[in-house]
Protein backbone atom coordinates (compact mmCIF):
# COMPACT_ATOMS: atom_id res chain seq x y z
CA UNK A 1 0.00 0.00 0.00
CA UNK A 2 1.11 3.50 -0.68
CA UNK A 3 0.49 6.36 1.69
CA UNK A 4 -2.59 6.50 3.87
CA UNK A 5 -4.40 9.73 3.25
CA UNK A 6 -7.89 11.09 3.09
CA UNK A 7 -9.49 12.55 0.06
CA UNK A 8 -12.91 13.95 -0.63
CA UNK A 9 -14.31 11.50 -3.16
CA UNK A 10 -17.75 13.01 -3.38
CA UNK A 11 -19.18 10.28 -1.13
CA UNK A 12 -19.56 11.16 2.52
CA UNK A 13 -17.19 9.26 4.76
CA UNK A 14 -14.93 8.24 1.90
CA UNK A 15 -11.31 7.58 2.70
CA UNK A 16 -8.66 6.71 0.19
CA UNK A 17 -5.92 4.23 1.08
CA UNK A 18 -3.72 5.45 -1.76
CA UNK A 19 -3.60 9.22 -2.20
CA UNK A 20 -3.32 9.09 -6.01
CA UNK A 21 -5.71 11.70 -7.42
CA UNK A 22 -6.63 12.85 -10.90
CA UNK A 23 -6.28 16.52 -11.85
CA UNK A 24 -9.66 17.67 -10.50
CA UNK A 25 -8.87 16.37 -6.99
CA UNK A 26 -11.19 13.39 -7.20
CA UNK A 27 -9.90 9.82 -6.84
CA UNK A 28 -9.51 8.09 -10.18
CA UNK A 29 -11.98 5.26 -10.75
CA UNK A 30 -9.89 2.24 -11.60
CA UNK A 31 -11.43 0.31 -14.49
CA UNK A 32 -9.16 -2.73 -14.22
CA UNK A 33 -10.38 -6.28 -13.70
CA UNK A 34 -8.20 -7.46 -10.82
CA UNK A 35 -6.43 -10.76 -10.17
CA UNK A 36 -5.38 -12.27 -6.84
CA UNK A 37 -1.85 -10.90 -7.27
CA UNK A 38 -3.29 -7.35 -7.35
CA UNK A 39 -4.68 -7.65 -3.82
CA UNK A 40 -3.02 -6.31 -0.68
CA UNK A 41 -3.87 -6.52 3.02
CA UNK A 42 -6.22 -3.91 4.49
CA UNK A 43 -6.73 -3.59 8.25
CA UNK A 44 -10.31 -2.48 8.98
CA UNK A 45 -9.71 -1.93 12.73
CA UNK A 46 -9.90 1.84 12.41
CA UNK A 47 -13.45 1.35 11.09
CA UNK A 48 -14.47 -0.70 14.13
CA UNK A 49 -14.00 -4.10 12.49
CA UNK A 50 -10.88 -5.90 13.78
CA UNK A 51 -10.07 -7.87 10.63
CA UNK A 52 -7.53 -7.87 7.84
CA UNK A 53 -8.95 -8.42 4.38
CA UNK A 54 -7.68 -8.39 0.80
CA UNK A 55 -8.35 -5.44 -1.51
CA UNK A 56 -6.73 -3.78 -4.52
CA UNK A 57 -4.03 -1.23 -3.71
CA UNK A 58 -5.54 2.22 -3.71
CA UNK A 59 -9.00 1.08 -2.61
CA UNK A 60 -11.35 3.48 -0.81
CA UNK A 61 -13.21 2.61 2.38
CA UNK A 62 -16.67 4.19 2.49
CA UNK A 63 -18.99 4.23 5.51
CA UNK A 64 -22.71 3.80 4.88
CA UNK A 65 -24.41 5.85 7.57
CA UNK A 66 -27.84 4.28 6.94
CA UNK A 67 -26.89 0.88 8.43
CA UNK A 68 -23.35 1.40 9.76
CA UNK A 69 -21.78 -0.95 7.22
CA UNK A 70 -18.60 -0.13 5.36
CA UNK A 71 -17.79 -0.80 1.76
CA UNK A 72 -14.49 -1.18 -0.03
CA UNK A 73 -14.36 0.37 -3.48
CA UNK A 74 -11.33 -0.81 -5.39
CA UNK A 75 -12.63 0.54 -8.64
CA UNK A 76 -15.29 -0.25 -11.17
CA UNK A 77 -14.68 -4.01 -10.80
CA UNK A 78 -14.07 -4.45 -7.05
CA UNK A 79 -16.81 -3.66 -4.53
CA UNK A 80 -17.37 -5.47 -1.23
CA UNK A 81 -19.61 -4.66 1.72
CA UNK A 82 -18.80 -5.41 5.39
CA UNK A 83 -21.58 -5.43 8.00
CA UNK A 84 -21.50 -6.48 11.64
CA UNK A 85 -24.50 -8.52 12.81
CA UNK A 86 -25.57 -10.04 16.09
CA UNK A 87 -25.45 -13.83 16.34
CA UNK A 88 -23.12 -16.51 15.08
CA UNK A 89 -21.90 -16.87 11.54
CA UNK A 90 -23.55 -20.31 11.36
CA UNK A 91 -26.96 -18.89 12.34
CA UNK A 92 -26.73 -15.85 10.06
CA UNK A 93 -25.46 -17.77 7.03
CA UNK A 94 -28.11 -20.45 7.55
CA UNK A 95 -30.86 -17.79 7.65
CA UNK A 96 -29.49 -16.03 4.56
CA UNK A 97 -29.13 -19.29 2.66
CA UNK A 98 -32.74 -20.23 3.49
CA UNK A 99 -34.00 -16.87 2.17
CA UNK A 100 -31.74 -17.03 -0.91
CA UNK A 101 -32.95 -20.47 -1.97
CA UNK A 102 -36.65 -19.84 -1.24
CA UNK A 103 -38.34 -19.67 -4.66
CA UNK A 104 -41.14 -17.44 -3.41
CA UNK A 105 -38.85 -14.95 -1.66
CA UNK A 106 -36.16 -15.03 -4.35
CA UNK A 107 -37.67 -16.04 -7.70
CA UNK A 108 -34.48 -15.20 -9.62
CA UNK A 109 -32.40 -17.76 -7.67
CA UNK A 110 -30.82 -20.47 -9.83
CA UNK A 111 -28.21 -22.47 -7.91
CA UNK A 112 -25.65 -22.57 -5.13
CA UNK A 113 -22.34 -22.67 -7.01
CA UNK A 114 -20.07 -23.12 -3.95
CA UNK A 115 -20.73 -23.45 -0.24
CA UNK A 116 -18.93 -24.00 3.05
CA UNK A 117 -19.79 -23.43 6.71
CA UNK A 118 -19.08 -19.71 6.44
CA UNK A 119 -20.83 -18.76 3.25
CA UNK A 120 -21.86 -19.45 -0.30
CA UNK A 121 -21.59 -18.34 -3.92
CA UNK A 122 -24.89 -18.34 -5.81
CA UNK A 123 -26.09 -17.73 -9.34
CA UNK A 124 -29.34 -16.28 -10.58
CA UNK A 125 -31.35 -17.31 -13.62
CA UNK A 126 -29.38 -14.86 -15.79
CA UNK A 127 -26.09 -16.49 -14.70
CA UNK A 128 -24.99 -13.57 -12.52
CA UNK A 129 -23.05 -14.50 -9.39
CA UNK A 130 -23.27 -13.13 -5.85
CA UNK A 131 -21.78 -14.22 -2.54
CA UNK A 132 -22.11 -13.98 1.21
CA UNK A 133 -19.27 -14.90 3.60
CA UNK A 134 -19.19 -14.66 7.39
CA UNK A 135 -16.38 -14.26 9.90
CA UNK A 136 -16.83 -14.68 13.68
CA UNK A 137 -15.61 -11.45 15.31
CA UNK A 138 -15.74 -10.92 19.08
CA UNK A 139 -19.04 -12.76 19.63
CA UNK A 140 -20.71 -11.24 16.57
CA UNK A 141 -20.72 -11.93 12.85
CA UNK A 142 -19.03 -9.94 10.15
CA UNK A 143 -21.01 -10.53 6.97
CA UNK A 144 -19.12 -9.78 3.77
CA UNK A 145 -21.01 -9.58 0.49
CA UNK A 146 -20.49 -8.43 -3.07
CA UNK A 147 -21.29 -4.91 -4.14
CA UNK A 148 -22.02 -1.78 -2.17
CA UNK A 149 -24.95 0.60 -1.63
CA UNK A 150 -25.74 2.52 -4.79
CA UNK A 151 -25.88 5.91 -3.12
CA UNK A 152 -22.26 5.79 -1.87
CA UNK A 153 -20.70 4.06 -4.87
CA UNK A 154 -18.42 6.47 -6.76
CA UNK A 155 -19.38 4.92 -10.11
CA UNK A 156 -22.97 3.87 -9.22
CA UNK A 157 -23.53 0.72 -11.32
CA UNK A 158 -21.29 -1.85 -12.93
CA UNK A 159 -22.05 -5.14 -14.65
CA UNK A 160 -19.50 -7.50 -13.08
CA UNK A 161 -18.06 -10.61 -14.68
CA UNK A 162 -18.24 -14.00 -12.97
CA UNK A 163 -14.45 -13.80 -12.58
CA UNK A 164 -14.79 -10.48 -10.69
CA UNK A 165 -17.29 -11.97 -8.23
CA UNK A 166 -15.22 -15.13 -7.74
CA UNK A 167 -12.16 -13.00 -6.91
CA UNK A 168 -14.14 -10.98 -4.36
CA UNK A 169 -15.43 -14.20 -2.82
CA UNK A 170 -11.86 -15.48 -2.46
CA UNK A 171 -10.84 -12.12 -0.95
CA UNK A 172 -13.71 -12.38 1.54
CA UNK A 173 -12.70 -15.93 2.45
CA UNK A 174 -9.14 -14.69 3.08
CA UNK A 175 -10.39 -12.22 5.69
CA UNK A 176 -8.86 -12.96 9.11
CA UNK A 177 -9.63 -11.66 12.57
CA UNK A 178 -6.85 -9.35 13.70
CA UNK A 179 -4.83 -10.83 16.55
Amino acid sequence: MASCGSADSGAEGAETIDSTLVANGEPAINEKHFTATDLVDLDLSSYGIPVITKVPAGAQVLKYDVDGSISVFGGKFFKMNFKMMDGTVADNISMMLMMTTDAEMNPSFNAIEAQDDNGYLKSDKEGKLAFVHGVDVAGSSLIISDGMPYDISPDKFTDYTPEDIKLWYEAAKATDVKQ
